[in-house]
């Protein structure tokens, strides 16, 4: 290869056609050596062997010039004269590692030329001509070039590869074309060399200005990054302190829970249920004198909840310890199916089990399991405590479901986590399949009811859990978790909206009712006050999943509860409610023109754990006066507005009532009340608030002696 500058020696370097690639080194001088070629043995009686034979004469005439040669002859090119003498031309040309110009595209690469042997005579003539007349001719009678003796000048430096050397008698015009040639292969050549650079040097550039910008977006970016992770988020303290505001009153109100056990299980269960009833039979039916006045207020719906229980389970409800019954709902135009999870109170016997209890036929299939069909229930044998129930049809989900418990709705997870199993009654349903399958649920003179009863919950609310436990005191806990597109804050005031009206509608309601015995009708007219009471007495707060009412009650009311509201929904069957009545407006209450005089006014206290402001709201309700709470006052004393209010004071006046809850010795007599007989509002603070602002404290306990 022919380098175009000696700063390439050193580089690697790839062959144009195999690709080869080696070190480029400058080539080895190569040592010139005398060569003397035998001549072939000539023979007078042998002709030459040749290709393009042509007449030659058998002596080659001499001229001494061009004007002296025969008419018609002129001597041929390349050869000497008499005066003229040719340089010594090489036969062989060897150039070994020299440099080899670049061929042109589309040519052949030519064979590498054999090794240079050049003839040198050791001594050149004086004059510097090769000396023909002492040359030894060859059979033509031509001298023997071969032979000649050649000044060794001018053949030290190797000639240029695909070229002759040129003597000073060549012809000026071939030498100017060659030089010509040769310089506009050297102006490519540099002009390429200079393009190549060119272009190097602009992709380095934009490759040097990429990696520039790439580092200094990551280095920005890493510097974003770590500001972020060390900058804390901002936090809302506000809120912050409420949601442990309403942790706190969440957790007051689970320890008013009379019960502490584990939550409802759906095991052995064939299905994913819809609707869950949880029950103790052998409690609720039991002989205490407060269950049994519960359950014979119930008349009609006991009888038919214990018949149930019997049809469903072959055992009596004294009998069961823990039963869990299920609802699934199928197609709309299909009754659900009914399954049902059994603990009985004793262990019994196989043989009473098998055959007087189930009486039904095994099914070998699904041994060890053993489940019997006795149409229309299957029953699965899990102890000789506890069995479990489904439908004939479902006698292989019933096996299954030995090893592999359904899981629970989405809706009512939740719910099952928050439940307790030592409560007498929980129920949970979905308030979505309610509506859809309420013909399967609800008689037909009771679906007007049914429609009322699922547009009173909303569209906040997807699932319900409502639980009972009779004790001293009634226990009731509704919990109600919230759909997708609504929070467990916006189901609360609905909620508290819903409750606050629900005594005034369900006096509407009565109103369209004619009992006909004179003991349904004080009992029904009494129900919208019980209500209320009912309301007064209910605790709301916001649990992790859910919202959670706490009802606390006396014991007595449970019965005149249940026997109002079965008395009530029995009326309601045979009522047409779309009728509107007209009611003599009852005498309104005469409000007093001054604060004072309404603080005198009646009110009916009985707070469980009701919070401070609802408190206080419920007052000024009742005596139709504005009743303000200062919530920052109270912040800044270290109480909250949620502070639980437990009181059972019965009907007082509304300034004995106001008194009792600011002289709790737990408040360190740091609650007054000041009282705007220009605004007529009443406003509740501390007293360090009052003093600051001049404000007059209004005293209480001189109002209420």
């Amino acid at each position: 290869m022919k380098l175009p500058d000696r700063k390439l020696l050193g580089r690697k370097g790839k062959c144009p056609k195999c690709e080869h690639r080696f070190v480029m080194t400058e080539p080895e001088e190569v040592e010139l050596q005398l060569a003397e070629p035998e001549s072939p043995p000539v023979s007078d009686d042998v002709p030459m062997l040749g290709t393009g034979a042509k007449w030659v004469p058998d002596e080659i005439p001499t001229f001494g010039s061009p004007e002296s040669s025969p008419p018609g002859i002129t001597p041929p090119t390349g050869f000497p004269g008499a005066d003229v003498a040719p340089p010594g031309i090489p036969e062989e040309l060897n150039f070994g590692n020299a440099p080899v110009g670049s061929r042109r595209k589309g040519s052949r690469r030519r064979a590498a030329p054999g090794p240079l042997n050049i003839a040198v005579p050791e001594s050149p003539p004086a004059d510097g001509f090769p000396n023909l007349e002492s040359a030894d001719r060859n059979a033509a009678g031509f001298p023997d070039i071969s032979a000649v003796e050649s000044p060794a000048a001018g053949l030290t430096d190797p000639p240029t590869a695909g070229t002759l050397p040129a003597d000073s008698g060549s012809n000026p015009a071939v030498s100017s074309a060659v030089a010509s040639r040769m310089g506009q292969r050297r102006r490519r050549k540099r002009g390429g060399a200079g393009m190549l650079v060119a272009v190097s040097a602009a992709v380095l550039f934009v490759a040097g200005a990429g990696w520039l910008w790439h580092s200094e977006q990551t280095r920005r970016r890493r510097e974003v990054e770590a500001a972020a992770q060390q900058q804390q988020p901002k936090i809302n303290q506000e809120w912050q302190e409420e949601k442990q505001e309403m942790a706190a009153v969440d957790e007051d109100a689970r320890q008013l829970s009379p019960t502490s056990g584990g939550a409802v299980e759906l095991d052995f269960l064939p299905f994913t249920p819809h609707l869950v009833l949880h029950l103790r039979p052998s409690e609720i039916w039991s002989a205490d004198v407060r269950n049994r006045e519960f359950i014979a207020t119930l008349g009609d719906l006991g009888n038919w909840l214990q018949q149930e229980i019997v049809n469903i389970t072959r055992f009596e409800p004294q009998e069961i310890e823990e039963l869990t019954i299920a609802l699934n709902f199928g197609p709309r135009t299909s009754p659900p199916d009914v399954g049902a999870v059994v603990r009985l109170r004793a262990e019994q016997t196989m043989s009473d089990l098998k055959n007087n209890r189930f009486r039904g036929s095994l099914r070998p299939d699904f041994a060890p399991t053993e489940v019997y069909e006795s149409d229309p229930y299957s029953y699965m044998l899990i102890d000789t405590k506890t069995f479990a129930v489904g439908p004939i049809t479902m006698s292989d989900s019933l096996a299954a479901a030995k090893s592999y418990p359904p899981t629970p709705p989405v809706g009512l997870d939740p719910l099952l986590r928050e439940s307790d199993r030592d409560r007498h009654l929980t129920l949970m349903f979905d308030v979505t399949n309610m509506d859809t399958h309420r013909e399967y649920i609800f008689p037909e003179e009771m679906q007007h009811v049914a429609d009322q009863l699922i547009l009173w919950f909303g569209k906040d609310i997807q699932t319900v859990s409502w639980s009972m436990h009779l004790g001293p005191e009634l226990f009731m806990e509704t919990l109600l978790h919230e759909n997708h597109d609504s929070s467990p804050l916006k189901v609360q005031r609905h909620m508290k909206s819903r409750m606050a009206g629900l005594p005034d509608d369900m006096l509407h309601l009565v109103r369209r009712m004619t009992p006909a015995t004179v003991g349904y009708q004080e009992m029904i007219g009494r129900y919208p006050a019980m209500l209320k009471s009912l309301t007064l007495g209910t605790t709301t707060s916001v649990g992790p999943a859910s919202v959670r009412l706490i009802t606390l009650l006396p014991g007595k009311a449970a019965a005149n509860l249940a026997a109002a509201s079965l008395y009530t929904w029995n009326q309601s069957v045979v009522t047409d409610l779309t009728q509107t009545t007209a009611v003599a407006a009852a005498p309104s209450r005469r409000i007093p023109e001054t604060v004072a005089e309404r603080l005198k006014l009646p009110v009916i206290v009985f707070f469980r754990r009701t919070p401070l402001q609802e408190a206080v709201a419920f007052i000024g309700e009742e005596i139709k006066t504005t009743f303000r709470l200062n919530g920052d006052a109270l912040k800044f004393a270290g109480m909250t507005q949620n502070m639980p209010q437990t009181y059972n004071l019965g009907e007082v006046p509304a300034i004995k009532a106001i008194d009792a809850i600011i002289s709790n010795p737990d408040y360190r007599d740091m609650l007054v009340i000041v009282v705007n007989e220009q605004e007529k509002s009443i406003e509740m603070t501390t007293r360090a608030a009052a003093e600051q602002a001049g404000l007059q404290i209004y005293n209480t306990k001189a109002a209420a002696q």
